[in-house]
């Protein structure tokens, strides 16, 4: 043997890039190079000590079992001789020299690519939850885009049923052709109450496009709402008893007064009252409440109607679940209610519903005794 060669193999076993640990059966540490110093923090070592005090819930626990079978096992967490611990691959192997029985560890730290392989985890996880955040953005402005132009559509057909009514009544009236002066009158008749249909159309579409567009005006005062609730209420005393339904307005005994935009909260009174007298049962009722709730006055619509199944509560105020059932609306877009959640919303307040199906819904709407908006809400419609 080349007399080099011991001082050989011992310079490549502490020049190697890997830890070598070398221990005899009872635990004692025989041999360790450069490296095995480096990751376990000192140059003599014991067996037991590599053993961390805390498991790890994604890594296996070093012990000394694993010297009794040779193999190679992948992040193995080991104990430094300060306490800390690192993430190794460890080889182990049984040998024997002159007669003595020993253990040869093989240890490689990879606490580092572990921890950068996390992070690269962890990013393409979040890039993938953004790329099908995106593609969920994607189809939600896809069937965006293809209500709107079934909107569009639906709602272009609205408006012309009403005007083709008009035309068709003014076309007669025009040419003289109606038989006396009754059916003239009716004529006038079908002509006033499809342009009023027609106006209620194009007011929906407008509103709409506004709160889309974020431009619609409010003039919110603080006042006492029973006198606009009581004339929204008389207004619909006429439908109530063509309906068969019994409206009923409970006046509070002391004043209620809150914030609001008058022209607004009457639109959004006019929507619930008559969806609530709409959708009623022969010989139902409507009931109009107040309630002082502290920091807002609600006032309550109560119907004795079909009901809503719970699970479309929020359908009812959606827009873009409304504007895709146009059709489904008898005379209207169907978009009262959304922009009646707008509009409350608008004016610092809310407009919720409770419902249960086959005995009724009551809708209702808070409004706030304090102001919560920036003061350019707060203004008369019309200045003195």
């Amino acid at each position: 043997m080349h007399k080099l060669l011991p001082h050989l193999y011992e310079t490549i076993a502490h020049e190697a890039m890997f830890g070598i640990v070398v221990f005899e059966a009872s635990g004692v540490c025989l041999f360790s190079n450069r490296m095995a110093d480096q990751m376990l923090g000192a140059e003599s070592h014991q067996l037991a000590a590599m053993v961390p005090t805390e498991s790890h819930p994604q890594l296996k626990t070093f012990t000394p079992e694993f010297c009794k079978q040779d193999g190679f096992y992948q992040d193995i967490l080991v104990r430094r001789s300060d306490g800390s611990t690192f993430i190794s691959n460890l080889g182990v192997r049984f040998i024997e020299v002159d007669g003595h029985q020993a253990h040869l560890l093989m240890l490689q730290d990879v606490t580092l690519q572990k921890k950068l392989q996390r992070e690269i985890m962890a990013k393409q996880t979040e890039i993938k939850a953004t790329f099908e955040e995106l593609l969920n953005q994607n189809r939600k402005l896809k069937e965006l885009d293809h209500a709107k132009d079934r909107f569009i559509a639906l709602t272009t057909h609205e408006l012309r049923t009403p005007l083709s009514a008009m035309v068709a009544s003014a076309e007669i009236l025009k040419l003289g052709i109606y038989d006396n002066e009754e059916q003239m009158r009716e004529f006038i008749e079908m002509i006033y109450d499809q342009g009023l249909h027609l106006q209620d159309l194009v007011n929906d579409i407008l509103d709409f496009a506004k709160i889309q567009a974020g431009k619609m005006d409010f003039y919110i005062e603080k006042q006492d709402p029973v006198a606009l609730v009581n004339a929204v209420a008389k207004n619909f005393e006429g439908m109530a008893e063509t309906n068969k339904v019994k409206l009923h307005l409970h006046v509070p005994s002391a004043p209620v007064e809150c914030y609001f935009d008058e022209l607004r909260l009457r639109q959004i009174l006019s929507n619930i009252i008559n969806n609530a007298i709409k959708y009623n049962k022969p010989q139902g009722r409507v009931d109009i409440e107040f309630a002082d709730m502290g920091d807002a006055i609600k006032i309550s619509v109560k119907d004795t109607g079909q009901g809503i199944a719970k699970d479309q509560f929020e359908k009812v105020f959606n827009e873009f679940e409304t504007i895709g059932q146009v059709a489904l609306h008898h005379k209207g877009t169907g978009l009262g209610m959304p922009i009646s959640r707008k509009l409350s919303e608008g004016m610092g307040g809310k407009l919720l519903l409770d419902s249960e199906l086959g005995v009724g819904s009551v809708f209702w709407v808070e409004l706030p005794k304090q102001r919560v908006l920036e003061d350019g809400f707060y203004r008369p419609r019309f200045a003195s």
